[in-house]
């Protein structure tokens, strides 16, 4: 199952160019990024082709990190795909706890990466209406 990781980090310049260094040095991809930004500290989420690595090098290199399981489903590239997906996920009783996205065709295909409570069943009730998941050997063709 697809895996990312949210670092916690200082807001202040450089710091996003240490975990990228950091991840660089390991070898590891970065296959998408999200940050938010909390005032003077922020969460950076990173899709990693190989979260374990990347985990243990940012550890290593002493910064706060966690992994979590997303579920990443592939939609259509066009208007009103990512309003169906979140129908979906509501049906299902799923509370979306973040969520972010990319395009991999474009005009075809976009990926969204969902972070949720409740995870098995949200995974088993998008699968069960048909909505396509990607596993994790999917991340390294992207």
């Amino acid at each position: 199952m697809p895996q990312h990781l949210s670092i916690f980090v200082e807001n202040k310049p450089g710091k996003l160019e240490r975990i990228t260094a950091v991840l660089a040095e390991a070898g590891i991809n970065i296959r998408a990024v999200s940050m938010a930004d909390a005032g003077e500290f922020g969460v950076v989420r990173i899709l990693p082709d190989d979260p374990d690595k990347g985990l243990a090098a940012l550890k290593a290199a002493h910064f706060t990190v966690t992994k979590r399981k997303v579920l990443i489903a592939l939609i259509g590239d066009k208007p009103g795909a990512l309003h169906e997906l979140l129908v979906q996920v509501a049906e299902a009783k799923a509370n979306v706890q973040d969520c972010y996205g990319f395009v991999t065709e474009e005009g075809k295909r976009a990926a969204i990466v969902i972070e949720v409570e409740k995870f098995p069943e949200a995974e088993e009730s998008l699968r069960a209406r048909g909505v396509r998941l990607m596993a994790d050997s999917g991340i390294h063709s992207l």
